[in-house]
């Protein structure tokens, strides 16, 4: 008790991404009917860097499927496999998420949220709970709109309970040079809580999408 609270780290990284949007295979049209057209398919290659930029400390590769309940809600499942180098043991995860989203005047509102399972070997996997709050604002005659998440972690696997592990909070906006092709820059502050050796990141971030329906 009489102990100071350990001061958190600092690190900047980098992280880069290249996304591919689109529908479900043509094949499955006929079979699925109506449903068809509610599922949305992405595929991810991404880089994560460790405090210097080109010290890579993660690739990972993500596929995401989603199924669209309606205009306001869908759900999805989401996996993903990194590559963390040499020092570190490879990780794969899987997340099970749902989602809202609506518009009000001039804003994009969003909630997401997550239950996740990182498995980490035997008798080692880590579940967790993510809730994200977004906001957008949809500026007249001005591409570059701005968006704001929020995102809180919560541990669920401890014996001695739940517990809130970090939040995440990012700013970014997004342009689209050419159909179909976008662009995401963001700033992300990732903000460690309750664990040991906790880190403070400050990251940059840029994100490219090609979203097949629109080309």
């Amino acid at each position: 008790m009489g102990q100071e609270a350990q001061r958190p780290g600092f690190s900047d990284e980098l992280w880069m991404s290249v996304r591919v949007r689109g529908r479900a295979p043509e094949f499955l049209k006929k079979p699925l009917g109506t449903h068809y057209r509610r599922i949305r398919l992405t595929g991810e290659l991404g880089y994560r860097s460790a405090d210097n930029f080109f010290a890579g400390r993660q690739l990972y590769a993500e596929v995401v499927g989603r199924y669209r309940l309606s205009k306001v809600f869908d759900v999805g499942v989401e996996y993903r496999y990194a590559n963390r180098g040499a020092n570190s043991p490879n990780r794969d995860r899987i997340q099970f998420i749902g989602g809202a989203g609506t518009q009000w005047n001039r804003f994009d509102l969003s909630y997401r949220f997550g239950y996740q399972i990182v498995f980490r070997g035997q008798d080692q996997n880590r579940t967790l709970l993510r809730n994200r709050f977004g906001v957008a604002y949809d500026i007249r005659k001005w591409k570059l709109d701005p968006e704001f998440d929020m995102e809180f972690f919560t541990r669920t696997d401890r014996p001695q309970g739940w517990n809130h592990i970090g939040t995440r909070y990012k700013l970014s906006t997004s342009f689209s040079p050419w159909k179909g092709h976008r662009f995401s820059p963001a700033l992300v502050y990732d903000r460690d809580a309750f664990v040991a050796d906790p880190v403070n990141r400050m990251i940059y971030s840029i994100a490219y999408t090609i979203d097949l329906r629109r080309l």
